[in-house]
């Protein structure tokens, strides 16, 4: 399997997607091929299906039920048919591969987790130093105004030096000094205020880079464990005389799962694989528009020769 490879960036993006079937993905077939679908539609019947899939049989019934009319749809004929004595089972097996498809999800959603952690406290940073730079800048208002003021006091104490005030200079002195002793006390609030920020601007910024190391680290802990290359069978079309099966050994979620069960469908119905990527028969499960499942012109073509349309 081809995972996702994380990069580990300050900027985090949540992630768009997670894909199981990647590159070097392949479905194996059967080598022999079933009697004709278009004469004796194909039948199947619901086998065993490990509850470690969390899937229901009503909920793989209906998949099933997508997957049949992705089929019949393309020739306007019967071709499968859920039936209790089915020739076929449908078994939904728990495998190593699904064992490391669950860890791989449980380890992407940690690091989500992770990323949404960061982005939180990246906010209340931005939050806090854009308070620190109001209050820094505040902060050298009033320390400009408190300095204009005692340029002025002593400006003109330096003027009236050895003279004698006249009561209306004298009340300019007084009026100065009490300018002056206001800012003075609020220059030292804003002081502490702005002390107070930068601590706690500190505090949320070492909070943040080890928030981010913390996600780096499972970033490098992920591509170290999932993001070799690994090829492996996400499920298999079997028939040993006249006992059949399509066992699903891995899937990611409920498209997958469809896009599995498609591919396997046909090759239960006698097809072999085609060579457009984008197709259900493709032998590697990469290119495939899982989110909307259509069968291709290969695929159709194969149904029709299968079918001596």
């Amino acid at each position: 399997m081809n995972s996702k490879i994380y990069s580990a960036l300050f900027v985090l993006t949540v992630f768009a997607g997670w894909l199981i079937f990647s590159n070097g993905s392949t479905i194996n077939r059967s080598d022999q091929k079933a009697p004709s679908p278009c004469q004796d539609p194909l039948t199947y019947r619901l086998g065993d299906i490990d509850s470690r899939f969390d899937i229901t049989q009503k909920e793989l019934a209906k998949i099933m039920d997508e997957v049949e009319q992705l089929w019949e749809s393309a020739i306007d004929k019967d071709l499968i048919n859920l039936s209790q004595d089915g020739q076929v089972a449908l078994n939904l097996i728990y495998s190593e591969e699904q064992k490391r498809t669950d860890a791989e999800r449980q380890f992407s959603d940690r690091i989500t987790a992770k990323e949404q952690q960061v982005s939180t406290v990246e906010r209340e940073y931005k939050r806090l130093s854009d308070r620190y730079e109001k209050a820094e800048k505040d902060v050298r208002q009033t320390l400009n105004e408190y300095n204009s003021k005692i340029s002025t006091y002593n400006q003109l104490a330096k003027e009236w030096e050895g003279k004698e005030a006249s009561s209306k200079i004298i009340a300019k002195f007084k009026t100065l000094e009490q300018e002056i002793s206001t800012l003075e006390a609020s220059l030292k609030r804003k002081k502490k205020n702005l002390e107070s920020l930068r601590e706690r601007t500190n505090a949320k910024t070492e909070k943040l880079n080890n928030l981010i190391k913390e996600h780096n680290n499972l970033i490098a802990e992920y591509n170290d464990r999932f993001s070799k290359p690994r090829k492996f069978d996400q499920g298999r079309f079997v028939k040993r005389g006249e006992n059949q099966a399509i066992n699903i050994y891995q899937f990611g979620n409920r498209a997958q799962l469809k896009t599995v069960l498609a591919h396997e469908v046909g090759h239960a119905l006698g097809l072999d694989h085609v060579d457009n990527p984008k197709s259900i028969m493709h032998n590697m499960m990469a290119k495939q528009n899982m989110a909307n499942l259509q069968l291709t012109e290969e695929d159709i073509s194969a149904l029709k020769k299968q079918c001596d349309m």
